[in-house]
């Protein structure tokens, strides 16, 4: 099957195509160490319940054989299928921070939110949300361990990006499934360029940049070798990729700090970040650019950067100070 990529230790990343869209959202299933059953993580829009289930298929995991689902948070990119997706793996725990277990049980906010976020015609791509059984859901806090047979999953809370965020660890391969508390990792450009190329992730309404510096930095030091973004795939070294984004990150917020309380700052914001992340994407020489980018990169790339400005000013408004 197209789209699935069998990694080391016992993990396989599916592309969801989000939105139809190839290289936009991973999921990861990963087989417990006893053979006794599977984790999934991640499960994206309930319009890539399709792709999941027939992944599934594909690896050869029946429903039942699915025991946990974590999700890094409850935007509807990463958790919009949870719904769908009880009904198909009913013995399934579902793993999710406790800021976002009403969200889920009862999704009227969270569609509420996702709407005023993304847009009908974007929300209609996405597909229904609708509620996750209240008893299949867990509550996901710092420290807890998720039992997959032999292979414990620890949660980390990451409450940067958003205050429901959480990461999974994986001790087996040193693994982090990072969410979106990492940032966005773009495959095809890193190997184009022979370079890493990444940007963070600050959308509104709750993104917090101090946190999420405590978040960059704790996975910086931490024993995690290997990212597995949500946003797309798998890359190491893990402190590389994480010093490259806080030092993104740094920038971004000294850029918001430059337009904060300026007329139409959100707008002048988004074309600034526009044009620093374009910089990035020099080549040898200033006056070559790389043009065999694909077309989903470059928006995964450019995009969402209207929702990161936005989310870069809110924090400097809540915080009320300026960085020194």
């Amino acid at each position: 099957m197209e789209g699935i990529v069998k990694l080391d230790g016992d993990i396989w990343q599916v592309d969801l195509q989000e939105r139809g869209i190839p290289g936009w959202s991973s999921a990861y299933f990963m087989k417990s160490e006893d053979s006794s059953g599977w984790m999934l993580v991640e499960t994206g829009a309930s319009s890539s319940v399709e792709r999941l289930l027939g992944a599934a298929n594909y690896i050869g995991i029946p429903s039942a054989a699915v025991k946990y689902i974590g999700v890094t948070h409850v935007h509807v990119d990463h958790a919009g299928a949870l719904g769908v997706l009880a009904r198909h793996f009913q013995e399934a725990e579902i793993w999710v921070h406790h800021r976002g277990i009403k969200h889920l049980a009862d999704p009227e906010r969270l569609i509420e939110g996702a709407r005023a976020a993304y847009g009908e015609q974007k929300m209609g791509q996405y597909g229904e949300i609708i509620p996750v059984p209240q008893e299949n859901l867990c509550a996901a806090e710092e420290g807890v361990i998720i039992p997959l047979g032999g292979r414990p999953i620890e949660v980390w809370e990451t409450p940067g990006h958003a205050r429901h965020h959480v990461c999974f660890y994986d001790s087996k391969t040193k693994g982090l499934f990072s969410g979106d508390a990492a940032g966005v990792y773009l495959p095809g450009l890193s190997k184009l360029l022979h370079r890493f190329v990444t940007r963070p992730a600050t959308p509104g309404p709750d993104f917090d940049g101090d946190l999420m510096l405590q978040d960059l930095y704790r996975i910086s030091l931490s024993k995690a070798q290997i990212l597995y973004f949500t946003h797309f795939g798998a890359a190491y070294p893990a402190q590389l990729l994480i010093e490259l984004v806080i030092g993104q990150l740094l920038v971004h917020m000294q850029l918001a700090r430059d337009y904060l309380g300026q007329e139409d700052a959100s707008r002048n914001l988004c074309r600034a970040l526009e044009l620093q992340t374009k910089k990035g994407l020099l080549t040898s020489t200033p006056e070559e650019r790389v043009c065999e980018l694909p077309g989903y990169e470059q928006e995964l790339l450019l995009e969402p950067l209207h929702n990161s400005a936005d989310g870069l000013l809110s924090f400097l408004e809540k915080k009320g100070v300026f960085y020194e």
